[in-house]
């Protein structure tokens, strides 16, 4: 090693090292370039990784819903036509199943209703307690109402609401396996001098045999009454709700042709739901050029909201870059995005006509996520989130969210949201 030295002159010259340098930098910055980007890439991939599975799943989940939609919907004709039968049977004009509300000690619901003020009534619950179905639900016993016969317990409510007077009720228990009640049929005459007797109750007691397996059949899985919408999804509780609208969106329509209009609005809806999905959030409904999301993961309050904020954040600037890229195409168009977030106790249930009723959750945090959209017109984020909200998700975001206290039109304080 010592002679390999003397070979080297005492003097180097040093103007080989800069290309040297120069090659040995480039080459480390190649490579650490190559190592974000497969870094970033792989990031990307593991982000539509997991938005397509989330978007297969909510896939499965649909077509499982609508093939179990299709089996109840089979089952409700075959009660419908049973029900048929029996009314010709015993000439009645009206009729109802009740059924007992699975997440409730003392309330019926009905579980199909028909004659002239059935749409008027069928939304409603009877309590168990003094109401001749509630009677014949607890007693397994049939009852034969009359007008005549006061005495008799009837829950005038339906009368009320309806504007139909209840002159003559046989309301009939249904026993599956002959002792386990699973509803009650009720027949109603308004004819008040043809009461029903006896002899009306044996001739639908075949009827009414196969009324019980069929009713047993549904009310055996309790979420078969909330795909049917005639209760509240229990699952669904607390949730946190995200209302975003684009303003004056009516522009798009009036400045060019409604095809290229609802095409971008369309990509609108798309690429905001993308972000909403990858958060975790249900898509509940689409309104226009608007979405409302909601945040309802059982596992927590305060994860539902951050995840609520944050999705909310990265919607505005997903809608930033939207807008670029429209006035790049030579689209000037005054249009703004408002999000409103609010949380707080929900219920979920198909709501609607039945034959295009859909699932969606209902309460107060709704109305003021919409409420906290229309003020967020006011604030330069355009981002709004209610007290609860704040309260819930500020601990888990402080550095990277910065809240701003707002106080609305109508004095109620809020927040307004912007990445820090």
């Amino acid at each position: 090693m010592e002679n390999f030295f003397k070979l080297v002159p005492e003097q180097i010259s040093t103007g080989w090292m800069a290309p040297l340098v120069a090659v040995v930098f480039a080459c480390w910055h190649f490579f650490r370039k190559q190592a974000e980007l497969e870094k970033m890439v792989a990031e990307q991939n593991d982000k539509v990784a997991s938005l397509q599975s989330a978007l297969e799943q909510q896939i499965k989940s649909k077509e499982l819903l609508h093939k179990r939609m299709l089996d109840l919907q089979t089952q409700m004709d075959e009660i419908d036509a049973l029900l048929v039968d029996a009314r010709v049977s015993i000439k009645a004009s009206a009729d109802s199943i009740f059924i007992k509300n699975p997440y409730s000690e003392d309330i019926l619901v009905f579980l199909m209703a028909h004659g002239p003020a059935a749409d008027k009534v069928a939304k409603l619950q009877i309590s168990i307690k003094g109401s001749q179905a509630g009677k014949v639900f607890s007693s397994k016993q049939t009852s034969m109402y009359s007008e005549n016969t006061a005495a008799q317990r009837h829950d005038g409510r339906l009368d009320k609401k309806s504007g139909y007077q209840s002159k003559n009720m046989l309301t009939k228990p249904l026993l599956r396996h002959g002792n386990e009640v699973v509803g009650v049929v009720q027949f109603l005459n308004e004819d008040a001098d043809t009461p029903f007797g006896v002899a009306d109750e044996k001739n639908i007691e075949v009827i009414c045999n196969k009324l019980a397996l069929a009713v047993g059949a549904i009310v055996a899985e309790p979420s078969n009454l909330v795909n049917l919408g005639m209760v509240f999804d229990p699952q669904v509780s607390q949730a946190t709700l995200v209302f975003t609208d684009i303003s004056h969106s009516e522009s798009l329509f009036r400045s060019i042709p409604v095809a290229d209009a609802s095409a971008m609005i369309d990509e609108y809806l798309e690429r905001l739901s993308r972000i909403g999905l990858q958060f975790d959030a249900r898509i509940d409904k689409y309104l226009g050029d608007g979405i409302l999301f909601s945040f309802e993961s059982q596992t927590s309050s305060v994860e539902n909201a951050s995840k609520a904020v944050q999705a909310a954040l990265l919607m505005q600037t997903e809608f930033q870059k939207i807008l670029s890229e429209w006035k790049r195409l030579g689209y000037q168009l005054p249009l703004a995005h408002r999000v409103g977030i609010a949380s707080g106790a929900v219920f979920g249930r198909r709501m609607g006509y039945a034959q295009s009723c859909a699932y969606t959750v209902m309460g107060l945090p709704v109305h003021m996520a919409a409420g906290l959209c229309n003020e967020a017109r006011y604030v330069s984020g355009h981002t709004l989130v209610c007290p609860e909200t704040y309260r819930q998700a500020q601990g888990r975001l402080i550095g990277s969210v910065n809240f701003q206290q707002h106080t609305q039109q109508d004095g109620q304080i809020c927040y307004e949201i912007e990445s820090n």
